[in-house]
């Protein structure tokens, strides 16, 4: 039997200017996983099946630090990771109000989120079916999304501008005057919108970019291409983000709660 189930799914085609994707996950009694969770700059919105029966639907804000943790069953885990920006049409809050820290979505949603989780509670055994009453949901909400566009817009430029160039990075100054906005409405929109500053944002963004290519190179080789002074500098930024070394990561040995 297996022990573990993990899928990657497309999200509808009018969610995916709103969703990067979606993922799930079971994980059957019996085995022994260590959940991961990389520092994230976007948020997500989680909904899990707890092997007592209870149903939660989560809004996840972004992510400072790595967390790691033992689980031993999951009957049903969705995470539907948003795109920059998208995360306060759906949440209905400053991100920067949720870095850092889960809340039900029953508390930012009132009745509508608690009429929906009592849905996806009625529908546990058909997972299917519960992501089809959480799409419909989504695609509902799309209409929060229309005054913020223009938002969404210069953010994109913003983001895709620091990611574009990992090695360098985007000085502040530059990428406002590249995007015609001052340097603080800038700040404000990354606050506002992704919860964090633009410098915060490239700092994690490039640390996971450097853990999906670990397994490709030396260290140094990837300090040097993803523009850290030396191997020392990497070491000491893998560090603080993901409280343990680089190959302490890549062995294995991580605090796990």
């Amino acid at each position: 039997m297996t022990l573990q189930d993990e899928r990657s799914l497309e999200p509808h085609p009018a969610l995916r200017p709103l969703v990067h994707e979606v993922r799930t996950l079971v994980v059957m009694p019996g085995s022994r996983r260590v959940m991961t969770k990389l520092p994230n700059p976007t948020a997500s919105l989680v909904l899990c099946l707890s092997r007592d029966g209870e149903t939660k639907l989560l809004a996840v804000g972004p992510g400072t630090h790595a967390s790691y943790k033992r689980v031993t069953a999951v009957p049903f885990y969705t995470r539907v990771a948003l795109r920059p920006g998208a995360a306060r049409g759906y949440f209905g809050v400053p991100l920067h109000e949720l870095v850092d820290r889960v809340a039900p979505i029953r508390s930012l949603w009132g009745r509508r989120g608690e009429t929906l989780e009592e849905e996806l509670a009625s529908l546990t055994g058909d997972p299917p079916a519960m992501l089809l009453a959480l799409e419909r949901e989504l695609l509902h909400r799309l209409q929060h999304h229309d005054e913020t566009a223009a938002r969404r817009r210069l953010l994109g430029r913003a983001v895709a501008a620091l990611d574009a160039n990992p090695a360098r990075g985007e000085p502040i100054a530059e990428l406002a005057r590249m995007l015609r906005v001052s340097e603080r409405y800038l700040r404000q929109l990354f606050r506002e919108e992704i919860g964090i500053s633009p410098k915060h944002y490239a700092r994690i963004a490039r640390i996971r970019r450097v853990v999906s290519q670990m397994g490709a190179g030396r260290l140094a080789r990837l300090a040097t291409d993803h523009g850290f002074y030396d191997q020392a500098h990497l070491t000491s930024e893998f560090r603080d983000l993901l409280r343990v070394t680089p190959r302490a990561f890549l062995a294995g040995e991580l605090p796990v709660h």
